[in-house]
């Protein structure tokens, strides 16, 4: 009943069936009968009265066309009672769904105000992060180059260097559908304290299953990550862990803004799970909403997972009610209840993970950690995490091997030495 109040919902096309089958519905059972009442209920009500003169005239003969008379009559009786009862149901659904409307436009309207009030307080950015003159970024395989900058000395040698590997696939039970995850992996150069500081983002968005344009959800929330980080990153002097931590949870708010407005747009439920490491000067700045993951990889320490997912699968376990290994086959394993795009607030959560040289991080969606196992995601990037390239591609492999029923993102991200 919950799915079909859902669909109804988010579908205008199946409320317009749904409007026009009770309209067919309403004319064939005032026409058939000869209009209302029906005229079997004004036969039966005649005959009523004269029953006992009718038993006195043709006997118990008489019983069988009265008997099919009221069972005619109860039948006509019976869809009419179920035509109101489903212009009832439409009716209070259409109701609910105004008020729900009215409340989102309220909430969507607050949380412009208060975006508003704080555009005012800080006129280039929504945080109180210190403001330079010329905020220089420089982008790897940028396709513009500054041509009359010197070259800038470095002032020391950064100690690890970061190679990605990405992979994105939309699976094997979607293959002909659009792929609903998204993806970034962006890594950058900014100048902090008079040295060149290369910082790296990566971002893994998961259109919500169950909901309409996921696709574009996904994509309209990591393209909001990146436009709403990065002059946070560049523009400011001060580089503390709070400063990058508020700055990163700013931008994934702003993705949730952003998806709500566009659900606004379209007429439709959107929402999107997701994950985003910020990683620079040897520490990565995690971040999630939903059930998109993270990994954190150490040779020495194996495989750990560093997010929470936000699924009632994973309550489950935590109270636990259920086994770890049995959110793979739970009935409810693909329901959240935190996501972006739900509520004009959301709440991040937020990690800090130190890295050493060799460390791994892994981003993915449910695409691959429902399809692979966490123990031969380790193994994986045991054997194949100093080179990203090949264990995203294997990573992506295993996934399809063991069903690939979801779309399928992986970011790998190997923590090497720098060699100067």
């Amino acid at each position: 009943m919950e799915q079909l109040k859902l669909a109804y919902d988010l579908h205008l096309w199946l409320r317009r069936v749904s409007w026009g089958l009770l309209a067919i519905a309403g004319a064939g059972i005032y026409l058939i009968p000869g209009g209302f009442p029906p005229r079997a209920w004004i036969l039966l009500f005649t005959v009523i009265p004269q029953l006992a003169k009718l038993w006195a005239l043709r006997g118990p003969a008489i019983m069988l066309p009265v008997a099919l008379l009221a069972l005619q009559s109860l039948t006509w009786l019976i869809a009419w009672g179920l035509f109101l009862g489903a212009c009832i149901v439409i009716i209070r659904l259409w109701r609910q769904g105004q008020h729900e409307r009215k409340e989102f436009e309220a909430d969507l309207q607050e949380a412009h105000n208060d975006i508003s009030e704080e555009e005012e307080a800080l006129p280039w950015s929504p945080l109180p992060l210190p403001a330079r003159q010329k905020p220089p970024l420089v982008l790897t395989n940028s396709l513009e180059k500054e041509q009359q900058a010197p070259p800038h000395p470095w002032q020391r040698q950064l100690s690890l260097h970061l190679n990605v590997g990405v992979g994105w696939d939309a699976g094997i039970t979607r293959r002909h559908k659009p792929n609903e995850d998204s993806l970034v992996a962006f890594e950058g150069t900014c100048i902090y304290n008079g040295e060149l500081l290369p910082f790296g983002l990566f971002v893994v968005a998961d259109g919500m299953g169950g909901y309409a344009h996921g696709q574009d959800a996904s994509y309209l929330a990591v393209q909001t990550v990146l436009q709403s980080l990065l002059p946070n990153i560049v523009g400011s002097e001060e580089m503390t862990d709070e400063i990058l931590f508020d700055a990163l949870v700013e931008s994934v708010k702003q993705a949730n803004l952003a998806v709500l407005q566009r659900s606004q747009e379209v007429n439709a439920e959107m929402g999107a799970t997701i994950t985003a490491a910020l990683v620079m000067d040897k520490t990565a700045f995690v971040v999630n909403v939903g059930d998109s993951r993270t990994y954190h990889y150490r040779e020495c320490e194996g495989l750990t997972q560093v997010t929470r997912d936000h699924s009632h699968v994973a309550r489950l376990v935590a109270a636990g009610q259920i086994a770890r290994d049995e959110i793979y086959t739970h009935p409810d394993r693909n329901q959240v209840y935190r996501g972006l795009g739900a509520e004009s607030r959301v709440k991040v959560d937020r990690f800090s993970v130190p890295l050493r040289a060799n460390d791994c991080l892994l981003l993915c969606s449910d695409g691959l950690w429902e399809m692979v196992r966490d123990p031969e995601i380790e193994k994986t990037l045991k054997e194949m995490g100093n080179n990203p390239s090949q264990a995203s591609k294997a990573l992506v492999r295993a996934a399809l091997k063991g069903g690939g029923l979801d779309n399928i993102s992986v970011i790998v991200v190997h923590v090497a030495p720098t060699t100067v």
